[in-house]
Parts: C-alpha cells; sequence; structure tokens
C-alpha cells in the first residue's frame, strides 16, 4: 500500500510533510485513533501520555526510566501488552510512554512496526510504501 506523505499537526508557520500512519490502539474497553510517525532512527514505539490517560492506562504507576535522544533526555513508562491496529493490521506492542512528548504524539519504529512491514521510503515523491507480511 502506498500512503502519502501528510502535514504535521502543530506546525502554523510552514507545512512540514511526514511519513503518518493511522492507528488505533486498544486497551479493554477503552479505543483511541491518531496518527503515527513511522521513524526509520526510533528504536521502539512510543506515545505520550496524553494517548495513555485516554487508554485508561496508569502510566503514573509504572516504574520511570530515562533515556536519551536527539530532542534531549526524556521519562518513560515501559506499557507490554497494547493493541494497535493499522490498515486491518492489528498486532500487539510494547510501548514506551514518554512525557511531554511533542510534536509527536505517537512514534512507530524498528522493534515494532518495521518488525512486521516492510517500509520503502520515496521521500522525493512525498510518499512511503508499507508491506505487512504475512503470518502463518
Amino acid at each position: 500500500m502506498v500512503v502519502p506523505y501528510s502535514p504535521l499537526p502543530d506546525f502554523k508557520d510552514k507545512i512540514v510533510l511526514a511519513p503518518l500512519l493511522p492507528i488505533t490502539f486498544k486497551n479493554g474497553k477503552h479505543e483511541f485513533s491518531t496518527f503515527a510517525l513511522v521513524d526509520s532512527g526510533a528504536t521502539g514505539a512510543v506515545i505520550s501520555t496524553v494517548i495513555a490517560d485516554a487508554l485508561s492506562i496508569k502510566w503514573n504507576k509504572i516504574p520511570v526510566s530515562h533515556g536519551l535522544s536527539i530532542g534531549g533526555s526524556f521519562r518513560s513508562h515501559r506499557f507490554n501488552g497494547l493493541k494497535a491496529e493499522i490498515y486491518d493490521h492489528e498486532f500487539t506492542l510494547s510501548m514506551g510512554i514518554i512525557e511531554a512528548a511533542a510534536p509527536y504524539k505517537c512514534i512507530l519504529g524498528q522493534n515494532d512496526l518495521f518488525q512486521r512491514a516492510k517500509i520503502i521510503f520515496e521521500a522525493y515523491k512525498n510518499q512511503f510504501e508499507i508491506i505487512f507480511r504475512s503470518y502463518n
């Protein structure tokens, strides 16, 4: 499936296009739909505390770990077993819940989405292709 790059939210002065996918998270009876940045430089999946709150995840009760990114240091909480659905493909993720993540509220990286799909970036065309793996 070929997906066109989409404008990033929260940029008021200019349009910034990026590889975004629609994603729905499910935690028990709670669901939250948003867009995830597909980031080949990210190790794993992260969501903001705003999304975690909407899914009734008690992230502040999960032990804190500290990490570094290009944007500086951050505090996170590891949550296992979050269900995700992208284009009718459902899978379970281990997520980092990042405090004060902005402008991206959700990022998918190498240890999650890239394990489930082949992704071909074509930035010169402002699009990417995603091919989900078939599991037997």
